[in-house]
């Protein structure tokens, strides 16, 4: 793979400038919300009373329900402009001037995201216009207010994914203790980002394993079995330091307390009719495709409200059952509740406060445990209806990007560029991971879709060569003959 020349550092440097622009336009004060606003939060906390906590006022609980790396970013922007600006009321950071310049750190995430995908396409095409064509398309859909103008987790997590995958093929190209520890390093961060990476780093290290034990990656003498190790130390070492804090402070040694929640959740969704089955390629479609799927399904927005035939699927803003439901969530009322989604939520609620008249010292860590093992109960016992919805699934938040993963993956298979293939290994688990254990929301895919954008830009790449080469070739054998 051919390095960059120096000359073609002028186009990263104008590339940069021009999305530094770009971005910073995007940017505005407008309010920090919803798990954007828990993590800001949290953020304060750490920055003015050295304790990652949920709560708005004394007493600070410790709290493990947020992965600690985007909450320690935050809680730097909060120092940075409390020294600027000076310190407010809390409720100042949450829109206003503050808020902006919170939502500035994700200018540099969206440059880490976008210049790695330049570098890592640009290598493995040879190409510094495919290079560029790829970091725009990465680029394009954080550059939203779901993106750039929030402080959702999603660009960081992309922009360390980018940073994680790169490593790792360099661990199958060039290999070295250096590609493994920064492979290990970096999936750590990761981890701390997206607590579900874990998994993934897990099953990644597995392939890797397996594929030398075919003769497929990593080949080499036997010392690069301490790579991986090395590589797994580091990881360790990353993520371990928080998993010991939680372990001493909740008993649990986890990343974060959310996974009972979104597992019963998934369990739910398990239970659905075939009706409701067939009602999900209808309510997850995108809004353009709804009327049209809604023709052929025989469904139409009428079943989304109370006493519809997809009542249970509905969590839209402005139905009677998101009005009911909201209440239901607040009261603790599982039972009155009516799409699955906040029937969920309604017994996390209803749980903690069991757990907290029982005297629990973490009542939402206790109730996030025993929505876990309820989840797992019901997932084993449907588990053809977990696999089967993983299809509704894939259409709702993965129709593009799992496609264009496993067409560059095959791409790599066949022409023989292993570190290409292996670099989608994560991408392609992670989509796995969310299909198989989540519902799979929209929003998480991001984190994925500049490893398809890759994917498809470098097989997309290698088909336009392919077809040049023929043509100038039958172009000489035409000339050839003409002679």
């Amino acid at each position: 793979m051919p390095r960059a020349r120096p000359s073609e550092l002028i186009v990263y440097l104008l590339f940069a400038a021009a999305l530094c622009v770009l971005a910073c336009r995007q940017i505005d004060g407008s309010a920090v919300v919803k798990d954007a606003a828990q993590n800001l939060q949290m953020g304060i906390n750490l920055a003015h009373h050295g304790v990652i906590s949920e709560e708005e006022a004394a007493p600070l609980r410790p709290s493990m329900y947020r992965e600690p790396l985007p909450v320690a970013v935050d809680a730097l922007t909060v120092a940075a402009t409390d020294a600027l600006l000076g310190k407010p009321q809390v409720s100042g950071y949450f829109s206003g001037r503050r808020a902006l310049c919170a939502k500035l750190q994700n200018v540099l995430w969206l440059l880490i995201l976008s210049l790695t995908v330049l570098a890592i396409t640009r290598r493995a095409t040879g190409s510094l216009v495919a290079g560029v064509i790829a970091a725009a398309l990465a680029a394009k859909p954080f550059l939203a207010d779901t993106g750039i103008n929030s402080l959702y987790t999603e660009l960081p997590a992309a922009a360390l994914m980018m940073l994680s995958i790169g490593a790792l093929a360099a661990t199958q190209s060039v290999g070295g203790w250096r590609a493994a520890v920064a492979t290990g390093f970096l999936f750590g961060l990761l981890t701390l980002t997206k607590a579900a990476t874990l998994y993934v780093f897990v099953f990644t290290a597995a392939v890797i394993l397996a594929g030398r034990a075919a003769g497929m990656l990593w080949r080499g003498p036997a010392h690069r079995n301490w790579h991986l190790g090395g590589m797994v130390l580091a990881f360790a070492l990353v993520v371990a330091p928080w998993m010991l804090r939680n372990l001493h402070t909740f008993g649990h040694a986890q990343i974060s307390s959310r996974g009972g929640l979104v597992l019963y959740s998934r369990a739910l969704w398990d239970e659905l009719t075939p009706i409701e089955y067939r009602g999900t390629f209808y309510v997850w479609a995108r809004p353009a495709l709804q009327p049209l799927l809604g023709r052929w399904l025989g469904f139409s927005p009428a079943d989304l409200e109370r006493g519809g035939k997809l009542e249970r699927l509905s969590d839209e803003p402005g139905t009677s059952v998101y009005a009911n439901d909201n209440a239901a969530e607040a009261a603790g009322r599982p039972q009155d509740a009516i799409g699955l989604h906040r029937r969920a939520r309604a017994e996390r609620n209803r749980l903690t406060r069991e757990f907290e008249l029982a005297g629990q010292p973490f009542p939402d860590v206790a109730a996030d445990q025993a929505m876990e093992r309820e989840g797992m109960r019901i997932v084993v016992s449907h588990f053809g209806a977990n696999l089967a919805l993983v299809v509704p699934l894939i259409w709702r938040s993965a129709l593009l990007i799992l496609p264009a993963m496993l067409v560059g993956w095959i791409y790599g298979l066949r022409a023989r560029r292993r570190a290409l293939s292996l670099m989608l290994v994560p991408g392609l688990a992670t989509v796995g991971f969310y299909a198989l254990a989540t519902h799979f929301e929209p929003r998480p895919a991001a984190v994925v879709q500049s490893s398809a954008v890759v994917a498809l830009v470098v097989a997309g790449h290698a088909l336009w060569r392919r077809y040049r080469t023929r043509t100038i070739a039958a172009g000489r054998v035409a000339k050839h003959d003409e002679v």
